[in-house]
């Protein structure tokens, strides 16, 4: 079966005509997700978040952060390919992927959940870890940033909207009372906030059905289908409803955006207490206008910004090996160090 993306009618569901059939997967990526991990949790605020680490303890320490209705394993393709000079480390942020649910979100909560499991997974034993962020999870990454990123050796954004901040308010990324929290990676996150959460609750009776109903938001192009393939199948787990059914549901609580409020303020890019990073998608949705300007302008002369060609806002899945290079060559030559 070929490996090419459907026609662009179906980047919605990028995986429907594969009707449940896996799609073969080069030795590069099954070698990647066959590599063995450490599993762990910690608890944060009475709510359990998991983890995966790989490599040795001792090393230099990395954190991947997903993006939102995303999971961990979304990085297991990539995580690897770091552990080699690196003691690497994947969570799953609260309400999304094997963590726990809460009432209620907030930046606060996953900024403590990130350092949290820096501490569990020993990643600041060698020294400040750096993190690195896609998405929303970059946005939780420069909550991290701003508010002990003098606990952080960097911080990379890969590619997270932001906007041009208010001259008074600074960057308002998610409102409370709006939906911003919820247009992140998922499966048909469509409607209002009500209908989001009974969509996350939804019983399916085969895997195959919702694999196949897997959509990418915003929505792109999707050659690699073995990747799409495989976070849709992490995405998913086996429950049994009220009723004694037993069937399939997708892993992330529905956050209804009402929940969520995001704020930065006005300077955080100039007087980050860490070195900062940025790597966007030329063709991103988020690689346009005012707002990539405005980080660009930023970005002079303080922190290395990227352009990955061919990529769009899922850069890793567009472009997994020139992502892992473009990684690798960034963590070798940044943060600049001065003296020994």
């Amino acid at each position: 079966m070929s490996d090419k993306t459907s026609p662009k009618s179906e980047f919605t569901r990028p995986l429907a005509h594969l009707n449940g059939e896996r799609p073969p997967a080069p030795a590069w990526f099954e070698s990647a997700i066959a590599a063995p991990s450490e599993e762990g949790s910690t608890e944060v605020d009475g709510c359990s978040v998991r983890y995966s680490a790989w490599g040795e303890k001792g090393a230099p320490g990395l954190l991947f952060v997903h993006g939102g209705r995303a999971h961990r394993n979304w990085w297991r393709p990539f995580a690897p390919y770091f552990a080699g000079d690196h003691r690497v480390a994947a969570l799953d942020l609260s309400g999304m992927g094997d963590s726990g649910w809460r009432e209620r979100y907030s930046l606060e909560n996953w900024v403590r959940e990130i350092f949290s499991v820096i501490e569990a997974a020993e990643l600041d034993r060698a020294g400040r870890p750096v993190v690195i962020g896609h998405s929303f999870g970059g946005w939780i990454t420069l909550g991290a940033v701003e508010e002990a990123g003098e606990r952080l050796g960097g911080a990379v954004v890969l590619d997270s909207p932001l906007g041009v901040p208010d001259p008074h308010e600074g960057y308002q990324v998610a409102r409370s009372g709006d939906n911003n929290g919820d247009k992140e990676n998922g499966a048909n996150a469509e409607g209002d906030s009500k209908k989001k959460k009974a969509f996350s609750a939804k019983l399916y009776e085969t895997q195959e059905e919702p694999v196949s109903r897997f959509r990418l938001l915003p929505d792109q192009p999707g050659e690699h289908l073995y990747i799409l393939d495989y976070i849709a199948r992490e995405g998913l787990k086996r429950v049994e409803d009220e009723t004694g059914k037993e069937g399939w549901r997708w892993k992330f609580d529905a956050m209804p955006g009402g929940d969520i409020d995001i704020h930065f303020e006005r300077e955080l890019l100039r007087v980050a207490r860490c070195p900062l990073a940025f790597v966007y998608g030329e063709k991103s949705a988020f690689a346009a206008g005012d707002a990539l300007a405005h980080i660009e302008a930023q970005a002079k002369g303080r922190s290395p910004f990227i352009m990955m060609p061919e990529c769009h806002h899922h850069l890793m899945l567009d472009q997994p090996l020139a992502f892992i290079a473009t990684l690798r060559t960034l963590l070798a030559c940044w943060p600049v160090r001065v003296g020994a």
